[in-house]
């Protein structure tokens, strides 16, 4: 029993950083994009953290704002 509860922490916590490093993948390709064509895809550099970090996220990691 406690072999399992150590792995299902193990796995939920790998996924976890698989999950951060893809939005943090997407954040860093959006801030190279120039302020025009983040306007021509409907993107304002203020909303990329929003866009990109689901509600449930930002609940999980402290920033529900």
């Amino acid at each position: 029993m406690k072999t399992r509860f150590v792995n299902n922490i193990i796995i939920r916590f790998f996924r976890y950083c698989v999950l951060w490093s893809e939005h943090r993948a997407a954040i860093k390709i959006l801030n190279t994009l120039s302020d025009r064509e983040l306007k021509d895809i409907g993107i304002a550099r203020p909303d990329i953290d929003r866009m990109v970090w689901l509600r449930e996220d930002k609940d999980a990691r402290g920033g529900s704002k």
